[in-house]
């Protein structure tokens, strides 16, 4: 290496270049000589090896070096490679030690070495949070947020770092010097730490993972989790808006994860049929038997609406009667989850009628065809209450009050 400084001395002072300016050139020559060759040497490494890197993950049984060993971080790689050879050969390049350009170079250097580690350890991350969302058995973890985190955190001592080379500090008092705006940083921050300790509850107690369906009633939102970052939670609502919400509100007030209904296999019908409570009453004989007739209406339902098993009632009530055939019909539907309870239940009488309350589960968690079904099962029983002599509640109309007048 000594020659080959001595031949590049020799050669700029043929040129005619003065001696004060001699060891000043053989310096930058010598150093843009060992770039050329770390740079080669990063090219040739980006050109055949990341592709051969390429074709060997894709032929391994494992998914997760496709993701860990893809270009990005080869490259970034193939970069920190190459400025480790340069800083190594640095020192062969200098003529004189207390140059103030050897030392420009030098620390220019170390700030290149830093960046190129930095872009690995955040592509790393990066790859990583794809490869947990992708994959079904990490989807419920919510680690989008934390690798943002981990990037951030990266990113602050890379920053650290590179300020500790260009002043000549030691790491650790920079960061000692920050403690003193600690209170600065906190209000600058604020949203990313409560997002960060908002995240980390949501993905511990397993509260939301994308691909959940979620309600947040006091902020009105209503649809499908489609990102989750560190700061912010993307909702695509079904009138397809986009609503983002803070994580650390979803950690503070209340929202409904549907996901449960989807894992049970059933979701529960809770409507209400409001009666006109002039139209309840008793029902003769005769009455009973045309219901009987129509197959509405089982002899032992008569005893059942009274409680005495071995006496029927002559007058039973008819929206005791139409209790026991809702029930019953719905029993017999092969949607209707009988595993779980199926009750039809008097409400709390209101001003607009008597509430007849329908609690039951459907086999069906799709929206479209759950709501389809639902409407099917209330169709029947608002025809069917005429049989029963009932009828529902409903206010006066201009056509009421003309057809009065």
């Amino acid at each position: 290496m000594n020659e080959l400084k001595t031949l590049t001395a020799d050669f700029i002072r043929l040129l005619g270049f003065p001696d004060t300016v001699n060891n000043q050139l053989t310096f930058f020559l010598l150093c843009g000589l060992a770039a050329a060759l770390t740079g080669l040497l990063s090219y040739l490494l980006r050109t055949f090896f990341t592709p051969f890197c390429s074709r060997w993950t894709k032929k391994t049984n494992v998914v997760w070096d496709d993701y860990l060993l893809n270009p990005p971080v080869l490259n970034a790689t193939w970069h920190l490679l190459g400025a480790v050879v340069f800083f190594h050969l640095l020192p062969y390049c200098y003529t004189l030690p207390e140059s103030a350009w050897y030392v420009f170079v030098e620390q220019a250097t170390k700030i290149f070495i830093t960046l190129c580690a930095t872009h690995i350890v955040t592509a790393f991350l990066t790859n990583l949070a794809n490869y947990t969302t992708e994959q079904e058995a990490t989807q419920k973890h919510a680690l989008v947020g934390i690798t943002q985190f981990l990037k951030l955190l990266t990113y602050c001592i890379c920053g650290i770092i590179i300020i500790s080379f260009i002043f000549g500090r030691n790491p650790i008092s920079i960061i000692a010097g920050l403690g003193a705006a600690a209170t600065v940083l906190m209000l600058v921050f604020k949203d990313t730490i409560l997002g960060l300790v908002a995240g980390i509850q949501l993905s511990a107690n397993r509260m939301m993972k994308p691909g959940d369906w979620v309600t947040i009633e006091k902020l009105h939102v209503n649809g499908i989790v489609e990102q989750m970052s560190l700061t912010t939670v993307k909702i695509r609502n079904f009138d397809n808006t986009i609503s983002t919400v803070p994580p650390y509100t979803l950690v503070s007030d209340v929202f409904h994860n549907w996901t449960g209904m989807y894992g049970s296999g059933s979701r529960s019908v809770k409507r209400a049929l409001f009666l006109d409570s002039r139209t309840i009453h008793f029902l003769g004989k005769e009455n009973v038997e045309t219901l009987v007739k129509k197959n509405l209406v089982l002899p032992e339902d008569c005893r059942e609406t009274t409680g005495e098993n071995d006496k029927p009632t002559p007058e039973p009530v008819n929206l005791a009667l139409f209790r026991a055939y809702a029930t019953r019909y719905l029993a017999t539907l092969p949607v209707v989850d009988t595993d779980t309870w199926v009750l039809v239940r008097q409400l709390e009488s209101t001003p607009q009628g008597l509430p007849l309350e329908f609690w039951f589960y459907l086999k069906e968690t799709d929206f479209v065809r759950y709501e389809n079904i639902a409407s099917q099962i209330f169709e029947h029983f608002i025809a069917v209450l005429p049989h029963f002599g009932l009828r529902l509640f409903q206010a006066p109309t201009g056509d009421d009050l003309r057809a009065v007048l």
